[in-house]
């Protein structure tokens, strides 16, 4: 017999440097104001040399399990979403489980770019259904940063892009305050496989160019394809739960570009809706945005009972999806 599952803490870290969009004009000849007008960024952390995706990651874990009040002995199963491992083999997750002393359980990374959150969503909440965990502890963390080309010819791609890390628990118990997780749904087009992403190191490219080292994005594909199917998988994650676009309280997408967002919400048709946006202070932080953004919401104490919160996100592959929760 299947179980509900519900999101019961939520944690994040994001590292003390502040890069401004001052800091990065001169280097991206790129104009301050001119990055906030056609992203809505006007900082992003970076993450010093000395740390690794592992260290933010645990770090928000630490958080998110103080938050739902349980211990690192009562978590039963680890999931990580990353596109910046510690190193390519083994997954970051087994760094984790060692440095935020956890027991002997199984741990797995899932590499779905900026969905990371929403398959890691789908994946807990499968486990906790099916009853083979209990609690399920999901951390998403990037070092972006170190991978980034801070010429003007990149300027913009890589004026989006920050540092950081956020950590969910799922679980069977609900505790006060806690999300129910009611549905996900998610889809892939593998047809725009090299819109979006980083090629190297990968067997498909031999002959290994510097410029495969660095994100790549074609932007007008990714902005179109971003929005229009952002919006249908809110719309079909709503549809079938019989839930109306005005019944939504809260939009909680990946933090891409805040144009992006506005086009969402639109798109959506949630005018009832408040947009939960962090992307002017920590920049684009991928895998770890959208849990930063459910966290920011969850700790400013507005979210009350019966309140729908719809998550959508879009990721390289190209795949996307949304989640629905209900407090």
């Amino acid at each position: 017999m299947s179980r509900e599952a519900f999101i019961i803490g939520t944690g994040c870290f994001l590292p003390d440097q502040v890069i401004t969009n001052a800091a990065l004009a001169e280097r991206l000849a790129f104009d301050p104001e001119r990055i906030f007008k056609s992203s809505g960024i006007r900082s992003r952390r970076w993450a010093g040399d000395g740390a690794a995706t592992s260290c933010l990651a645990i770090a928000a874990l630490v958080h998110a399990l103080e938050d739902a009040r349980i211990t690192p002995n009562e978590v039963d199963y680890l999931l990580c979403g990353t596109m910046t491992p510690d190193r390519f083999v083994p997954g970051s997750s087994a760094a984790i489980q060692k440095g935020a002393g956890l027991r002997e359980i199984p741990c797995l990374d899932i590499r779905a770019a900026c969905c990371n959150a929403l398959y890691a969503v789908q994946l807990a909440t499968s486990l906790v259904s099916s009853g083979v965990a209990r609690n399920v502890a999901i951390c998403l963390a990037e070092i972006q940063s170190r991978y980034l080309d801070l010429s003007p010819e990149a300027a913009t791609t890589s004026m989006l892009f920050g540092d950081g890390a956020a950590a969910l628990i799922v679980s069977a118990e609900p505790r006060a305050g806690s999300l129910e997780v009611l549905d996900v749904f998610l889809a892939t087009d593998g047809s725009y496989v090299d819109d979006l992403g980083v090629r190297s190191p990968g067997t498909a490219f031999r002959e290994e160019l510097r410029s495969d080292w660095y994100p790549r994005m074609n932007g007008q594909s990714v902005i179109l394809q971003a929005s229009r199917r952002m919006v249908a998988a809110g719309h079909t994650v709503l549809e079938r739960n019989h839930i109306s676009a005005n019944e939504v309280r809260w939009i909680v997408p990946h933090q891409a570009n805040a144009n992006l967002l506005a086009q969402v919400a639109r798109g959506l048709g949630a005018s009832q809706a408040e947009v939960v946006s962090v992307i002017e202070e920590f920049g684009n932080t991928s895998s770890a945005s959208m849990g930063i953004a459910l966290d920011s919401l969850r700790r400013s104490r507005k979210v009350e009972t019966g309140d729908y919160l719809l998550m959508p996100a879009f990721a390289a592959g190209f795949t996307w999806g949304a989640a629905l929760c209900r407090a």
